[in-house]
């Protein structure tokens, strides 16, 4: 370079000829010229004409370009790595070399065959008539301290780019269904046309082009609020960049750090509150929130039904003779008087419902985790006043958990006599029909305190506190100012020989 410089200098500030400059410098007249009125690339870098040898690459380029294009056949995610590529070649042909000489080998027979082609996009704008793209991304919290790993619902319009996320334990059905209703309600409206990738929650069948084979609770979910659906190309998710984008602003502003709290209900209202508060904040040059730019397309949204869908997975199944239903790997209970008979379970994202004939009978707490029994201990009552011996080892009434009370009564009274005993508790288990759960536990209570462990004495405890709890309240003291006493008129007794006298016309009025 520093050559090059002072050729320069002698030409334009010194004013000499090419044959001096080259007498000068010792260089040709030819070099000269390059120098004087060619680019800095061209006379400054060396560049070879032709390749140099490389005996190494021509034993081994073969069986790399071999490799390669068997590679393009095989499943997209059991494809050769360059770092794979290497390992074959010294464990099946003793190579000797480094990597990254395979690496760079790899690169350049990839170039060669056109195998690494770089797709190209195109910018898009989206028209604001209320269009939305939507997808799924897993996610970990922490309730009560104790990780939970769950899928996060994204939902985000595509000319507004405001956006509602909802977290669920998965991305079944029932989830799916119940985030749109929650979005929904959230924006005031319906898209009128949403976008998805090929989600199975959605999707049966991919068929030819833009047309799929749709799940049919999701047709109905569809036809409900009027929306039209549209799906990415296979493998595409490029095509709902807006919702991918998304995903990793939603990770890093709403679940790092990772968000703790006591329940997914109180998760899910503080998520909420945060989109509210990110879809107002100003943001670009013009200081233009994602509310605002929302409010052009609101005009463009379906208007809300009127009747909520019922976003859950439906079962029909026989009731065993345990008074248990499967549903999801686990067993709920039913009323005893339900055994052997056909029920609907109805699976939502927190409840399970079992329906007999369109009647509800029983009401569960879903449980995600499998091979768990989920008893409720008055679906066992009529059982257990049959089998009154079976309420010691009884699951149900092992799983109730009930107050201390009631283990420190049933001791009791076994002590006494075993098998009256199991009578005797059974019949307060019976109480629960009537009254709730700590009155019954209040009335053991002072029973064992007073020494009477008669079921019907517990009964007629539990009957007192009752109507105690339940009396009427005393009535408020007015605060109005105290009024001046008046005298209370006085009123003549009532003669009712006078009203005879009257009948008979004997006196006038």
């Amino acid at each position: 370079m520093d050559t090059y410089k002072h050729i320069k200098d002698l030409h334009i500030k010194e004013r000499q000829s090419i044959r001096k400059i080259a007498k000068i410098s010792g260089l040709s007249r030819q070099t000269i010229r390059k120098i004087l009125y060619g680019s800095v690339e061209e006379t400054t870098r060396y560049k070879r004409k032709t390749p140099a040898p490389s005996p190494l690459k021509d034993q081994y380029a073969p069986i790399l370009r071999e490799w390669l294009l068997e590679n393009q056949n095989a499943p997209a995610k059991q494809r050769y790595t360059a770092s794979r590529l290497y390992e074959r070649l010294t464990e099946e042909h003793g190579f000797t070399g480094g990597e990254s000489t395979v690496r760079r080998w790899v690169r350049e027979i990839k170039q060669e065959l056109n195998l690494e082609r770089i797709e190209a996009f195109i910018p898009l704008e989206h028209d604001p008539v209320g269009n939305a793209q939507c997808d799924w991304t897993p996610a970990t919290i922490r309730i009560n301290g104790e990780d939970v790993n769950g899928e996060v619902f994204l939902l985000r319009f595509s000319h507004s780019r405001a956006f509602y996320v909802r977290f669920y334990p998965h991305q079944r059905q029932e989830a799916f269904l119940d985030a749109h209703e929650h979005s929904f309600a959230f924006f005031g409206g319906v898209p009128p046309r949403i976008l998805y990738d090929n989600l199975k929650t959605a999707v049966k069948r991919v068929l030819v082009g833009r047309q799929r084979d749709e799940q049919d609770v999701f047709i109905k979910f569809r036809a409900h609020h009027g929306f039209d659906s549209d799906f990415c190309n296979p493998a595409k998710g490029n095509e709902k960049g807006g919702v991918e984008g998304l995903a990793r602003y939603v990770k890093w502003h709403l679940f790092t750090p990772v968000p703790d709290f006591p329940s997914i209900d109180a998760l899910n209202a503080w998520l909420e509150e945060r989109c509210r508060l990110l879809n107002s904040r100003p943001r670009g040059k013009e200081k233009v929130s994602f509310m605002e730019r929302f409010e052009t397309e609101r005009d463009a949204l379906l208007a809300l039904s009127s009747h909520t869908f019922d976003c859950c997975a439906r079962k029909e199944v026989k009731v065993n003779r345990f008074c248990l239903v499967q549903f999801d790997r686990n067993q709920y209970s039913v009323p005893v008087e339900y055994t052997g008979r056909v029920v609907t379970v109805k699976g939502y994202v927190h409840e399970i419902r079992i329906y007999h004939q369109q009647t509800l009978i029983a009401t569960h707490t879903r449980c995600y985790t499998h091979g768990q029994q989920r008893f409720e201990i008055q679906h066992y009552l009529k059982l257990l006043e049959r089998k009154p011996r079976a309420v010691s080892q009884a699951k149900p009434v092992r799983q109730a958990k009930l107050p201390e009370p009631f283990a420190n009564y049933h001791a009791a009274v076994r002590r006494m006599e075993p098998e009256q005993g199991d009578r005797d508790f059974v019949h307060i288990l019976l109480l629960l029909r009537r009254y709730p759960i700590h009155r019954i536990a209040d009335a053991l209570t002072e029973a064992m305190r007073q020494s009477t462990l008669s079921p019907h004495d517990v009964e007629r405890l539990a009957d007192e506190l009752e109507k105690t709890s339940s009396m009427i309240p005393a009535p408020k003291i007015s605060t109005a100012p105290p009024t001046e006493k008046r005298s209370t008129p006085q009123v003549a007794p009532t003669q009712l020989n006078r009203y005879a006298q009257l009948a008979q016309g004997t006196v006038s009025a």
